[in-house]
């Protein structure tokens, strides 16, 4: 992810796109609002935490940054 803008720092059960929890909420060009995880590379093994099927090179579209809401 790049040329992120940090808007906030995340709260507790707000997600990265990768799936691990979220360190900061950022606004990352098409992407839109995010959470981001701190790590460049990503979880890129495994199947796609969201919707579970094979990884996708933007965003899930069942990507949502608080599940639980």
């Amino acid at each position: 992810m790049t040329d992120h803008r940090i808007d906030r720092p995340a709260e507790d059960g707000e997600l990265c796109t990768c799936g691990r929890q979220a360190a900061f909420i950022v606004a990352a060009g098409v992407l839109g609002i995010v959470g981001w995880c701190g790590q460049l590379d990503g979880d890129r093994e495994g199947p796609c935490p969201f919707c579970g099927h094979r990884r996708h090179q933007g965003k899930c579209p069942q990507y949502q940054l608080r599940p639980d809401a």
